[in-house]
């Protein structure tokens, strides 16, 4: 039977209009997270609460990310990722509003968060995942940095934006504000957002792969699910304590957001640079994410050394590593458990196991430093912790990826 599959070039050609409104979608879900760190002075002003209180709104919604997500994981598998996405953009504008008008104490913005976190799930890679990983094979990883590109964008201009309406108008009008830009893209993802696949005739477009119970039983599901809660200490605690350290530093405000920004900037480019090596170097993808988890703690040990001598070489190498290590995770598991399950093992191993990490880092990190006394011997420990993930992510590489059938008749021969 003659090859039916569409090129890397054919790819891009025909999922144009996807792939970006993956990006908006992905920029959109992104920006609460990403700048929570410039809310945490006024917040923390407001109700009489210290910084490590509120940076419990990190671990608040990482549970509603964690209870939802295989949930979410499950339900894009069944019904359609398209139809998840637009009823949680919808919801998330619903949640954002009522979090900058029904909050008036710490316990409700912890509920807040909690929903934000149970909705953020349908509008995260799980979901956008899954539109990517149906539209793309040859350009899959390029593909993911791109998606993967939404995050930065939240992550460059999300804090600076924030920052700047928080002390103009306040911490409410910020999150009021956050709840229009859902619907401001909801028409667009209307339009554009679309499965498809990566064959010219779909009719000959077998999607595999094992169950999410299957995936769970393989030693190698719960070597990934380790290093990506460690993977997720190190990026939540550093990157929501960011704010805060930075200003420690003498910066004003302005300023850290600015810095802030820049470690976004070096996401970008890391997400991207990180799909193309995937899709145009022969490096095993587990062994790019021990890599980049080298250079993360790499960057740590330059923060801890030398404050604001190394920031912005640290701040870049810190961004550029977290980038490339979203696109990993995501292609890893399309690679080792297949495709055809892929919300529903994701949901598992790249948001519960990556927000448990992402939930718990935060606290972890500001408690340590006052533990320590000092934000460089934290960062000395938070080295110490990504390289331990390191080595775990390593150990996958022996693992070989599961085969996809090219055409109907292997898929049955499969079967």
């Amino acid at each position: 039977m003659a090859e039916t599959r569409l090129g890397i070039g054919a790819e891009f050609v025909r999922s144009w209009r996807a792939i970006l409104a993956v990006i908006l979608g992905m920029w959109v879900s992104a920006i609460p997270s990403y700048s929570i760190g410039a809310f945490i002075a006024p917040v923390a002003a407001e109700f009489s609460a210290s910084t490590t209180q509120v940076t419990g709104w990190s671990l608040a919604w990482s549970l509603g990310c964690v209870v939802s997500a295989p949930l979410v994981g499950a339900l894009a598998d069944r019904v359609g990722a398209r139809r998840v996405i637009l009823t949680a953009l919808a919801s998330l504008s619903a949640a954002l509003f009522a979090v900058s008008r029904f909050t008036n104490d710490l316990t409700e913005f912890y509920l807040g968060a909690l929903a934000l976190g149970a909705i953020g799930a349908g509008t995260s890679a799980i979901t956008y995942g899954r539109v990517v990983n149906s539209r793309f094979d040859l350009g899959l990883g390029t593909a993911l940095g791109l998606m993967s590109v939404g995050l930065g964008l939240g992550a460059v201009f999300g804090p600076r934006l924030m920052q700047a309406i928080i002390d103009s108008l306040g911490w409410r009008q910020a999150f009021a504000i956050l709840a229009l830009l859902p619907l401001a893209i909801l028409p667009l993802l209307f339009a554009w957002l679309r499965e498809g696949s990566t064959y010219k005739d779909t009719e000959l477009a077998p999607i595999e792969g094992v169950t999410r119970r299957e995936a769970m039983r393989r030693p190698v599901f719960w070597v990934l699910a380790v290093g990506t809660i460690l993977y997720g200490v190190c990026v939540g605690g550093v990157s929501v304590n960011l704010f805060p350290f930075l200003t420690s530093e003498n910066l004003s405000r302005a300023d850290a957001a600015s810095a802030a920004g820049l470690f976004g900037a070096a996401t970008v480019a890391g997400r991207l640079l990180g799909g193309i090596i995937i899709d145009r170097v022969r490096i095993h993808v587990a062994i790019l994410l021990s890599i980049v988890l080298i250079v993360e703690a790499a960057a740590f040990l330059a923060l801890g050394l030398g404050g604001a001598t190394y920031l912005i070489p640290a701040l870049l190498a810190f961004g550029v590593s977290v980038g490339a290590e979203a696109d990993c995770l995501a292609y890893c598991t399309i690679k080792v458990f297949g495709r055809r399950y892929f919300g529903s093992i994701f949901g598992v191993l790249g948001i519960v196991m990556l927000y448990i990490g992402t939930g718990i880092g935060p606290l972890l990190f500001s408690a340590t430093r006052d533990w320590l006394g000092t934000y460089p011997l934290a960062f000395y420990v938070w080295a110490g912790l990504a390289l331990v993930a390191a080595p775990l992510f390593a150990s996958v590489a022996s693992v070989p990826f599961f085969k996809q059938p090219n055409n109907r008749l292997e898929a049955a021969v499969a079967r």
